[in-house]
């Protein structure tokens, strides 16, 4: 059914105005106080009653530090220098991914009584999803990169003034994914299924848990093709390498 509005004496059809990726952005800047208020309204949500709060988002990194330092170093034997780092790394950025896009598939679909009562632009939903993951990761990374560069005595370089380079790349990127999701559970419920294998598929196929120069030449190309993995290889050649 069509979106109308009164606007004097006229009904306005919403549904015969044909949106375009110019007037999405205008309107989403125009409406930036709603997506401000969604992204905190979750973050209150996650952590009402919790007595310590944000630090939950800190303490899981923290565990899987500990964990992948015991399962890494002592139990696998993995001798290379900063290992941990160099997982960690990947398995942030691809956490902050999977859990955008997986929230995404829900965005509009499980919001239906609201986006047929209210007039606004519905890509504010899928968009509000990723920042507020958006948020929790850079909470992450506030505590994570300084403490791993500490404990594994990373020197500054310059080439790290480029990670907020690919992370707001990376955040644009994920995005895009969000809206192409949302859009496409909305017609077809199959999307929710299939990216759950999807991701666990991918989750090998991208450069976490071993070392992209230990992919063979000849398909390096396959492993580029995953949506993480130039992001995650850019990380890894900023810090690690």
């Amino acid at each position: 059914p069509s979106t109308r509005s009164v606007t004097g004496s006229a009904l306005v059809d919403r549904t015969a105005e044909r949106p375009t990726v110019r007037g999405t952005i205008v309107s989403l800047i125009g409406h930036r106080e709603l997506v401000k208020n969604l992204v905190l309204k979750d973050l209150k949500l996650k952590y009402r009653g919790s007595v310590l709060g944000f630090l939950w988002s800190l303490a899981n990194p923290l565990l899987m530090i500990a964990v992948y330092t015991a399962a890494f170093h002592y139990i696998l034997r993995i001798t290379t220098h900063g290992f941990v780092f160099y997982v960690m790394l990947g398995v942030l950025a691809w956490t902050f991914f999977v859990n955008s896009v997986t929230m995404s598939t829900g965005a509009i679909v499980d919001n239906g009584g609201l986006v047929k009562s209210v007039f606004f632009p519905r890509a504010i939903l899928p968009v509000a999803s990723v920042l507020f993951n958006f948020a929790q990761y850079v909470l992450t990374l506030l505590v994570f990169v300084p403490l791993m560069m500490i404990i594994y005595r990373v020197p500054p370089s310059f080439e790290m003034l480029l990670y907020p380079v690919f992370l707001a790349l990376q955040l644009l990127f994920t995005i895009g994914m969000a809206l192409l999701i949302a859009t496409g559970t909305v017609f077809f419920r199959d999307v929710r299924h299939f990216l759950e294998i999807a991701l666990a598929a991918l989750f090998w196929l991208t450069p976490i848990v071993y070392q992209f120069n230990q992919v063979p030449e000849r398909f390096r190309w396959m492993v580029l093709m995953g949506p993480m993995s130039p992001f995650i290889v850019a990380y890894q050649k900023i810090f690690f390498y």
